[in-house]
């Protein structure tokens, strides 16, 4: 199946966001790489999981689609979707007469069956432009007081292990009261920034560096900073290769990082940081924070 049919699956009327939860030690984290047995947590819609054996799972930026695919060596994925409290035999019916999700293609749920709070079905697409007759689709849907819906894609010699897969997913996930949670709720950034290279770039990654602070466990820092770097507001004396002392105070996304000099007639310095859709800035400009090889 194509990719571009892919990401559009079932996207009609199903959104997750898994930007609101306990802290981010728990909750999804875009980008990270999840495996079999790893705990899934998206307290917007009560949710909690368990990655199934067989698959391995990922939260791509810029997605509200959480992605599971197959590391048994063969084609197989399962796409997770969130959506607000369904009827369903209203959203049977729904899938009966099938979801458009592109201008040529339909899909259909082929034998819709209903037990408990699980919705379930084989999934066929109708239209032009149809992936190669060797692949299968499943759909399940699960309602508590939200619903999260499971698509499965494979191979046909896979379907039997990939829609078992994604109906051990959802059987087995708790479904909780939805809860709408600051995901930096008590954010420790001292922990955070200890033993970090806080840098950052002009124009892009891989672009002329304009910042690079190591933040030791000590409390101590060394930085090399250009003219345009973290401290362009400050005397021009800010520049250069730097060393001294650092503390940060912080509540939730914000914190106030401040640097005191080695060199005395240099005043301290403060700097605003602030996550911002999971990125981070420093002063209003986007900085990355990697571990640092110049602590000791």
């Amino acid at each position: 199946m194509n990719r571009t049919l892919l990401t559009c699956l079932f996207l009609i009327g199903f959104s997750i966001s898994y930007s609101n939860a306990q802290n981010l030690k728990n909750r999804i984290q875009p980008g990270k790489m999840y495996n079999a047995g790893d705990s899934l947590y998206a307290p917007k819609f009560g949710f909690s999981g368990i990655i199934p054996q067989g698959w391995v799972g990922v939260l791509p930026r810029e997605s509200e689609v959480f992605l599971l695919n197959s590391s048994t060596g063969t084609f197989g994925e399962i796409f997770v979707f969130g959506r607000e409290k369904i009827d369903l035999n209203q959203l049977a019916n729904t899938w009966r007469t099938g979801v458009n999700v592109s201008g040529t293609i339909t899909l259909k749920a082929s034998d819709p069956k209903i037990e408990g709070d699980l919705l379930f079905s084989p999934v066929v697409a109708a239209g032009n432009y149809l992936p190669p007759k060797n692949y299968r689709a499943f759909a399940a849907t699960r309602c508590g007081e939200t619903c999260i819906t499971v698509l499965a894609i494979s191979l046909e010699e896979n379907a039997e292990m990939a829609s078992a897969s994604a109906m051990e997913f959802l059987k087995s996930a708790t479904l909780s009261s939805p809860k709408e949670i600051d995901p930096y709720d008590g954010f420790d950034w001292k922990g955070f920034l200890t033993g970090k290279l806080l840098i950052s770039y002009e124009g892009f990654i891989g672009g002329k560096q304009q910042t690079k602070i190591n933040l030791c466990e000590d409390g101590s820092f060394r930085a090399v900073i250009s003219k345009k770097g973290i401290m362009k507001d400050s005397n021009p004396d800010y520049k250069g290769t730097m060393k001294g002392l650092w503390t940060v105070e912080g509540k939730n996304s914000e914190a106030t990082l401040t640097f005191t000099f080695e060199k005395k007639d240099l005043a301290p310095v403060t700097v605003e940081l602030k996550f911002l859709n999971e990125e981070l800035y420093a002063n209003g400009e986007r900085h990355y924070a990697s571990q640092s090889e110049k602590c000791d």
